[in-house]
């Protein structure tokens, strides 16, 4: 199928059926485009929600955008952004022009009601997934914990947490990544490192032999078969032949008997009566 078509109709279909917005998109996103059509790996995906989460404007576009343009440069982005944005621009302007008429109804508020947990745990499992992806640890857990509470308890702008979550990784990349690689590792964890990687090649080196051995031993059996057939083979044609010579034994036999016993013809004729009275 082409690329377009293709990728508008994924798109398309992750808009109509998401609810909760974005992040909640975040699991059909990765699902169909890192899993099943494999356009991206994970960390590739990962690394496209982070720019999408701080790029401006609405998440479900911009990483549709990004994955979009990864893929065909413009055109791609185009018919990946239309096939994400489309279902739900139809579906809101359908709802805006009949939601006046049941925003009241009991029915449909408590449908809101029993949609809006589900919505919370569509946005909590990728919340999850991607701390997991991001490698979250306790080492490191402390900053999207602390950048929680300057949000929430304190109000400060996601803007300004962004900017400082940026630079601080710069920052951690351009030097304290440098210097732990200029420091001396210590050769006993090398040594370890080198043990634990022969075991690995060692038991890999085992389990080939062992089936060259099982290989080897199916071949005897199957040679030892064939032998045994061409043996039996053999025997049935000697036996064939011993036949045919039995048979052609038979045949002259029946020839001699039919040639030697007189006939009615030859018991009247003249001569042999003579010789018999001789």
């Amino acid at each position: 199928m082409n690329f377009y078509i293709d990728s508008f109709l994924t798109f398309a279909k992750i808009g109509s059926f998401t609810l909760g917005g974005g992040y909640a998109m975040l699991p059909l996103i990765e699902k169909e485009v890192v899993e099943k059509k494999k356009w991206i790996n994970s960390q590739e995906f990962l690394d496209l929600v982070a720019v999408a989460q701080s790029a401006p404007g609405v998440f479900a576009v911009n990483i549709s955008i990004f994955i979009g343009y990864k893929m065909k440069k413009i055109p791609g982005a185009i018919c990946v952004t239309l096939g994400s944005i489309l279902p739900s621009f139809l579906i809101i302007l359908l709802i805006a022009l009949f939601f006046t008429q049941f925003k009241d109804n009991p029915i449909v508020e408590k449908i809101f009601k029993g949609i809006r947990p589900a919505v919370v745990a569509l946005i909590a499992a990728p919340t999850f997934k991607l701390a997991k992806d991001a490698k979250i640890s306790r080492f490191n857990i402390w900053i999207p914990v602390v950048s929680a509470l300057l949000i929430w308890q304190l109000g400060i702008s996601p803007v300004y947490i962004i900017i400082l979550a940026g630079l601080g990784g710069y920052l951690y990349g351009r030097f304290y990544t440098e210097d732990k690689q200029a420091e001396e590792i210590d050769p006993s964890i090398l040594a370890e490192e080198a043990v634990r990687e022969a075991k690995k090649k060692q038991k890999a080196v085992e389990k080939l032999e062992a089936e060259i051995t099982e290989a080897q031993r199916l071949k005897e059996k199957a040679m030892k078969k064939e032998a045994e057939a061409q043996k039996r083979i053999e025997e049935a044609r000697e036996k064939a032949a011993l036949a045919q010579q039995e048979a052609e034994k038979r045949k002259e036999v029946e020839r001699k008997i039919k040639g030697e016993e007189p006939t009615l013809f030859d018991m009247f004729d003249p001569r042999r009566v003579r010789d018999d009275n001789d």
